[in-house]
């Protein structure tokens, strides 16, 4: 009855246009109405459907032009439209459309131009200062895929030995993963070797425990309430519940101070800030752990972000006001100074934009944080750091990640990390970045349920980050290998090591106990900070001062 109703009701004819109707013609047929945005001036459609003016289209229902007597203000308005030509893409600013024969002059106005050339002029830009990640390229030179035998090999192939090298390298930065219930018995889960037939019985379970899941939301539950009060909007109970994870994670890895550090200068850095939230949260709960004589000195927080969005964190801290009765408050926005420094990770030069980060101090205390830094973003902000971190006058770093299909071979930070691994442990002889943009493409899988097979991680030309990658469906690979792990356990995998290599990179040339107390060593470790069920992309990445 009820398909038999829909059916009905998609054939239905579109109405007439309502008596007296002075609003956009456009016609809906999803929601079955016409627009109701006002028409643009001696038009008969709002600015979001003039360019059905352009396409004459009076066919299927999308133009009513049939019904509606056009002016002659309209008609020659639609001639003078038509003789500015179409409507294209603005080549600075895609996001709005301008005329193509205005493209010339508009480029000269284009707000966004302006702003560029107002980030350009600002003293910490540096054009490009962050790109080009950490190591050496591979065998980018080379693109004749070889097997261990030095014969070329198919795209299928080579896909199943990056599928195989994939589970051989996580087994072994990832140790406990063979040591599971089905191979448990099985001396050769205890050997350095590990054959096809152990490694194809690695389940996805397995390779999402390898990672020990650390929640600590409900540690910091008392965040919830001060939020409500504030009437911060922190995204729903989801996102409230990553943050307090996140913060959970800050506060037991010390980054948070305690009483004997009152006379110290806090300071917080969120990049790829956003709105900013994690950031309030994070010196908000700085200011709460301040005794009220350590008050006075605000904590700092720098957000930075390439462009505007809504709802900002500073709007709630600039006007959060505080007495004596926030003194319990789990959050003090009263307590916190917020400055944004508008730029893209990838030319923002860091020891310029904070040059209070250029020297440690004894006075001062600094942490670095982000919460789902999407794809090269994660590498952009971990190359930013590379000066003020060695300098040792950061503490601590907790970055969550996100978007690992976003990642690029020339701007990961961890490509040395990658080729020591695949053609060591993987018995890969070679490994360039088509291989990279293999297994950043398979991380899409783990997002997905194996049985959706259409949107899994196939060739997808409309994507700009894909365009010239030949990528061989994961689930195909899965399938011929027989890997008892599955799309999402592959993508799950590749996804970790990604973030494997990032860790590396900071024990290395970030925390490296260069600037760590006397007898005291720099730890990096990764985890999940919350179950798969609050967000997939659980992945959290730490880093603290010795």
């Amino acid at each position: 009855m009820s398909s038999q109703s829909t059916e009905e009701k998609e054939k239905a004819p579109q109405p007439q246009l309502p008596e007296n109707w002075d609003r956009c013609h456009a016609y809906n047929e999803k929601k079955r109405r016409y627009c109701r945005q006002m028409p643009a001036p001696n038009q008969i459609y709002c600015g979001n459907h003039l360019h059905l003016i352009q396409e004459g289209d009076c066919d299927r229902n999308k133009r009513p032009c049939d019904d509606v007597a056009e002016s002659s203000d309209v008609k020659r308005n639609n001639k003078k439209r038509k003789d500015r030509g179409a409507r294209i893409p603005c080549p600075i600013d895609p996001s709005h459309l301008i005329f193509e024969s205005a493209l010339a002059k508009h480029v000269l106005v284009c707000p966004a131009a302006k702003e560029r050339e107002e980030t350009c002029s600002r003293e910490y830009y540096q054009e490009g200062t962050n790109i080009g990640g950490h190591g050496d390229l591979g065998d980018d030179g080379n693109n004749n895929m070889m097997d261990a035998g030095g014969e070329e090999t198919t795209d299928l192939e080579r896909a199943k030995q990056l599928a195989m090298a994939v589970l051989k390298v996580f087994c072994s930065v990832f140790p406990s993963t063979v040591a599971r219930s089905n191979i448990q018995n099985n001396d050769e889960a205890h050997s350095d070797e590990l054959s096809d037939d152990v490694l194809k019985h690695v389940t996805e379970e397995d390779i999402y425990n390898a990672l020990p899941e650390v929640d600590l939301s409900s540690a910091e539950e008392g965040i919830a309430k001060d939020i409500a009060k504030h009437r911060v909007k922190a995204g729903g109970p989801r996102h409230l519940h990553q943050l307090q994870s996140i913060l959970g994670h800050v506060r037991k890895n010390g980054m948070i101070p305690t009483a004997d550090d009152d006379d110290s200068e806090q300071s917080v850095i969120e990049m790829g800030a956003g709105r900013g939230m994690l950031g309030l949260v994070t010196a908000s709960a700085i200011g709460a752990a301040q005794t009220q004589n350590a008050a006075s000195s605000k904590v700092k927080l720098y957000l930075v972000e390439r462009s505007g969005t809504r709802g900002k964190a500073e709007t709630k801290i600039r006007t959060a006001t505080g007495d004596a009765s926030q003194d319990n408050d789990s959050l003090r926005l009263d307590r916190v100074e917020v400055s944004r420094i508008k730029c893209d990770l990838a030319h923002v030069h860091m020891s310029t934009a904070l040059p209070f980060l250029t020297k440690k101090s004894e006075k001062s205390r600094s942490i670095v944080v982000a919460k789902h830094l999407c794809g090269a973003g994660t590498d952009l902000a971990l190359k930013s750091l590379r000066d003020v971190v060695q300098s040792g006058a950061v503490d601590g770093c907790v970055m969550a990640t996100c978007c690992h299909g976003l990642c690029t071979w020339k701007d990961y930070v961890g490509r040395d990390c990658f080729l020591e691994l695949f053609r060591g442990v993987g018995g890969v002889s070679t490994f360039a970045g088509s291989d990279f943009d293999q297994l950043r493409r398979w991380t899409s899988a783990s997002v997905l349920e194996d049985s959706d097979h259409t949107r899994s991680a196939a060739v997808d030309d409309g994507d700009e980050h894909n365009i010239g990658v030949k990528s061989q469906n994961i689930y195909l690979v899965v399938k011929e290998l027989g890997l008892a792990c599955g799309g999402r356990g592959l993508g799950r995998a590749c996804q970790r090591l990604i973030d494997y290599g990032r860790t590396e990179y900071i024990r290395e040339h970030l925390f490296h106990s260069k600037g760590a107390s006397p007898g005291k060593q720099d730890d990096v470790s990764l985890c999940h900070y919350c179950s798969s069920d609050i967000t997939p992309q659980n992945a959290l990445i730490i880093a603290k001062r010795g």
